[in-house]
């Protein structure tokens, strides 16, 4: 017992340095990995059809083929970034793919490092903090999304900037003028957070909600306020009027929102048949970029903006005239954003299957404990746990109306771990509590 104390005494003692090293060794597994098995994969779907319009010209169009047209399908940041490293460098070049991947893990070792620290300003110990970061850096259960999907697809940055504005939230508060100027910068991190996934800033504008609710005075809200949505409307600005001078309406975010309630919300979709089968004749039905004749039908109604709404228009009167259905959907749809089934990993590839199993247990063991430490960090911890426990929840109610992607889940993968974590702890602490009288 007295060698198990020292050995957490340096742990502690050192927890910066043994943290350091955990992401050392993270960053060399996943190196590892795009060397071994990443030499042939590439990134596929709209980003890339984007990257590849920026590459060749500059301009953000062509989401579903080339010759498509201007496009507002998905955010501009990382398909601007892979676009220009592909034109300098060389479409799906070794260097190209190089620098877009390491760009990637960079970004997820750093989101997962923003965690550590966060969790420091909320209180868990270090020891416990390591243990975390070592299931996340060490334990890469999701290295296609990292090393080769968040290339060009925004799931890794959206994961960075969720996991930095917890750390703005989280730490110790600065006294007089710094606190305006704190707020300022939380609420751009937010903006841009919204901008790159609107479900990850929904649950982010929701944290700066409730650090508004705890830190500042009724009186004191509408400066607040006001200063976040000017933040906003600067972060939303450029790409909204670039929107309307290509589409002529107000497109502040994307414009593919009828398309993925088509997707999600339809007669196939709540019949007893596979899901993967449902969801496969789906696309080929109605996405553009599965389908030459749904290619064609967005063409001829001019563009996929009006094509997009049409869908949205259809999916919206079948919800109408089907809520129950629509609510049983969306349940189903919430479960498997926080425990993705099978088939989502395997869409178009299938994967050993003992490589699977293994996962989804992991995944699923992370997403169960997660969801137990947030509705704790609700109801019974309180406090800054309530940060941390918005991050996990807030997102299902947008997902919850579209089907769910493996790529969404990660938005709360490494802050599912986390709070995993932090629930054990307290579920040991409280154990150890319980026992040391009767061992007296």
């Amino acid at each position: 017992m007295v060698e198990m104390v020292r050995i957490i005494q340096i742990v502690e003692g050192n927890y910066r340095r043994i943290a350091h090293l955990i992401l050392l060794v993270g960053l060399f597994e996943r190196v590892w990995w795009l060397a071994v098995r990443a030499k042939d994969q590439y990134v596929g779907g709209e980003a890339l059809n984007v990257a590849q319009s920026v590459a060749r010209n500059g301009t953000i169009a062509d989401a579903f083929e080339k010759g498509s047209g201007l496009t507002a399908h998905l955010p501009p940041v990382l398909v601007l970034y892979a676009g220009y490293v592909y034109r300098i460098f060389g479409m799906n070049s070794a260097v190209s793919d190089f620098i877009l991947s390491s760009t990637a893990v960079i970004t997820v070792l750093a989101a997962a490092y923003l965690l550590f620290l966060s969790f420091g300003h909320i209180g868990m110990t270090p020891i416990w903090r390591l243990a975390a970061l070592a299931a996340f850096c060490l334990v890469p259960l999701f290295p296609q999304l990292e090393i080769v999907t968040f290339r060009i697809w925004e799931g890794g940055l959206a994961s960075f900037v969720s996991a930095l504005l917890l750390y703005c939230v989280t730490r110790p508060e600065q006294p007089g003028p710094q606190t305006i100027r704190s707020w300022v910068v939380s609420s751009l991190v937010g903006s841009f957070l919204f901008f790159l996934n609107p479900a990850a800033g929904l649950a982010g504008f929701a944290m700066l909600a409730v650090w508004l609710f705890r830190h500042r005075s009724i009186r004191a809200w509408p400066g607040y306020i006001a200063a976040g949505a000017v933040v906003l409307a600067v972060v939303l600005a450029p790409w909204t009027i670039r929107n309307y001078e290509a589409f002529g309406r107000f497109i502040p975010l994307r414009s593919n929102m009828g398309m993925e309630l088509a997707l999600a919300n339809h007669p196939g979709a709540v019949s007893n048949r596979d899901e993967k089968a449902v969801m496969l004749e789906r696309l080929r039905e109605i996405h553009p970029q599965e389908s030459q004749r749904a290619f064609d039908t967005m063409q001829a109604m001019g563009g996929e903006r009006i094509y997009a709404d049409k869908l949205g228009a259809e999916a919206k009167a079948w919800i109408a005239a089907h809520p129950t259905q629509f609510a049983a959907l969306s349940l189903r749809h919430v479960v498997q954003f926080y425990f993705p089934p099978e088939w989502q990993w395997n869409i178009y590839v299938d994967f050993p299957t003992r490589t699977m199993k293994l996962k989804l247990m992991l995944v699923y063991l992370f997403s169960a404990l997660g969801l137990l430490g947030a509705l704790f960090g609700l109801v019974r911890w309180r406090g800054p746990y309530f940060y941390p426990a918005i991050m996990v929840l807030v997102p299902a109610v947008t997902y919850a109306v579209v089907q769910p992607v493996l790529r969404y889940h990660y938005l709360i993968h490494g802050i599912t771990i986390f709070m995993a974590i932090e629930f054990v702890r307290r579920v040991v602490g409280l154990v150890l509590s319980r026992s040391r009288p009767a061992a007296q």
